[in-house]
């Protein structure tokens, strides 16, 4: 039997066997935030899309509780750069049509050619790779951000999909802002719809430091989605209800980019685009 050891959660105890802790990402046991799965809401599941006792409109309902909702915000990047756009695979919309039952967009999709680098968003760590076989987000990988790295007051996690293959970044790998985590594409499962080569990117949110891995998705304790265009303004608010509520002439986000020199603009920045821009 595996010794006991305890964890502090968010201010509680936790009891469980060491060896446990990691059974689905032995890789994530030593990182910052780390907890088990079973410390994870299924509410918090339901809103990454999940959870198997859930499904359709009742994921739904939560994931528009935690902030997936349209906002109206829209990029404008600095300087007039030449930056790939999104299409109109917006935040948000609605996917019901496509999934053939209650779903919305967690994310946005900015289509690239195939082979595309695809870069980091801010500086952070590598939280999850996956394969989603059989999944329509097919090849992913998952970056966890600090507050420090970020420059914002909660912790962010970065979700890239599609990808062309697995990034050769293992789970624990520290990454500067702007290197390259993997290459675009159009894997995942789809039905008789063509896909073009596209990244879909998706950011979450929390108040607290705590994530976990269960092996098939990174859920961040009680967290939110947030539109991805919000991540780059850099002042309150970043919650969907109050985006949503902001006067027409504050919907235009200034974004960061990093131009193909390597250099960022402004130089200043602590988060960028996925990617290049000139």
């Amino acid at each position: 039997m595996g010794y006991m050891r305890v964890f502090v959660v968010s201010g509680l105890m936790v009891f469980g066997a060491a060896s446990a802790l990691a059974e689905d990402c032995p890789a994530c046991a030593n990182l910052d935030g780390f907890v088990a799965s079973d410390q994870i809401d299924n509410d918090i599941r339901r809103m990454v899309g999940k959870y198997k006792g859930g499904g359709g409109t009742k994921n739904v309902a939560v994931q528009q509780a935690r902030g997936v909702i349209e906002t109206g915000l829209q990029p404008a990047f600095i300087d007039g750069a030449n930056c790939p756009e999104i299409d109109s695979e917006q935040w948000a919309i609605d996917y019901s049509y496509k999934r053939g039952k209650a779903a919305l967009h967690k994310g946005i999709d900015i289509p690239q050619p195939r082979g595309t680098p695809i870069r980091a968003i801010s500086d952070g760590t590598v939280v999850g790779t996956f394969m989603n076989d059989g999944n329509k987000k097919g090849i992913e990988i998952m970056l966890r951000h600090t507050p420090d790295q970020t420059g914002l007051s909660f912790w962010t996690y970065s979700q890239y999909t599609h990808l062309r293959e697995m990034s050769p970044l293992a789970v624990g790998t520290v990454v500067k802002m702007g290197a390259e985590i993997g290459k675009t594409s159009n894997t995942g499962a789809r039905g008789k719809r063509v896909r073009r080569d596209a990244l879909h990117f998706a950011v979450l949110y929390s108040r607290q430091a705590e994530w976990s891995h269960d092996g098939k998705v990174v859920t961040p304790i009680d967290s939110y989605f947030m539109d991805p265009n919000a991540f780059y303004r850099l002042t309150e608010p970043y919650d969907s209800p109050s985006l949503l509520a902001l006067p027409e002439d504050q919907k235009e986000v200034a974004v960061p980019y990093m131009k193909p020199d390597g250099t960022f603009v402004p130089a200043t920045t602590q988060r960028i685009w996925p990617y290049h821009c000139s």
